[in-house]
């Protein structure tokens, strides 16, 4: 049975849907005040372990946590580091393993790219 502080970690992982340890901090100190950045990797990392949540594979040094746990592809912005799920066709999966002559890792691709806001923004 899940604590209220890993019912309101979930939660508001949920409404980020993707979210380091600090960003998700951030978002709950409002509702929990007293839980520490500490108190807060330990449990998402039980999350982890239970396999209730994922965590998006970037090049960044912090874990992106990822509420949807099952394997999919992501797509990262380089410019704002945003980060969305995508869903790519199993042919266009199976097309990059037939040219490489190997097989997909198990926890989905990484797109980068520049998203369309950043996109629509002008060149600073």
């Amino acid at each position: 049975m899940a604590t209220i502080q890993t019912r309101t970690v979930l939660e508001a992982l949920a409404r980020l849907q993707h979210a380091t340890n600090l960003e998700l901090h951030a978002a709950l100190e409002s509702q929990l005040p007293e839980l520490s950045l500490t108190s807060l990797h330990r449990i998402t990392a039980r999350l982890l372990e239970r396999g209730e949540i994922g965590a998006v594979p970037t090049d960044a040094r912090q874990a992106v946590l990822d509420t949807r746990p099952e394997t999919h592809d992501h797509f990262v912005c380089t410019h704002c580091g945003g980060i969305v799920d995508v869903t790519l066709p199993a042919s266009a999966l199976d097309a990059i393993q037939e040219q490489l002559g190997t097989h997909l890792a198990e926890d989905g691709l990484v797109i980068r790219g520049r998203c369309a806001q950043c996109r629509a923004k002008p060149e600073e």
